[in-house]
């Protein structure tokens, strides 16, 4: 399989679809994998809810334009913010588990973002206490 340009155009067209405006492609080979592996789409207006993964760290590598990661303290106080950018001094972060944290893509830019995604673990729903409001 190739991770090149034309995947990510279709994923993008998948996100287009999506009120979410962001769509994932799965990486593994099967569900039952012991990891979460997947590229991630995301077009401008999109911002995942602030969440936690309480079991893991998550690795997150920009290869294709521009995104925006923040981090937030138990109060949904922003404490942080990190502008991943493919081909930058900073391309991606390594969250550790437990921290609170954003992905966006501001509705005013122009271009899609592509990430990989990396966690330990199969895929669990995120659970209430891990999504601040």
């Amino acid at each position: 399989m190739k991770i090149d340009k034309k995947l990510f155009d279709e994923v993008a067209n998948l996100a287009a679809k999506s009120p979410r405006l962001r769509m994932n492609y799965d990486l593994r080979n099967d569900e039952n994998e012991q990891s979460q592996r997947m590229l991630n789409v995301l077009l401008p207006g999109t911002m995942s809810p602030i969440h936690k993964h309480t079991e893991t760290s998550e690795t997150v590598v920009c290869l294709e334009g521009t995104c925006i990661e923040r981090y937030y303290d138990n109060e949904g106080r922003e404490t942080s913010t990190f502008t991943l950018s493919a081909g930058s001094d900073l391309i991606g972060l390594q969250i550790p588990a437990g921290q609170f944290h954003s992905l966006e893509v501001p509705a005013e830019w122009s271009e899609k973002a592509v990430i990989l995604e990396f966690k330990a673990g199969q895929f669990e729903p995120a659970k209430t206490e891990d999504i601040l409001k």
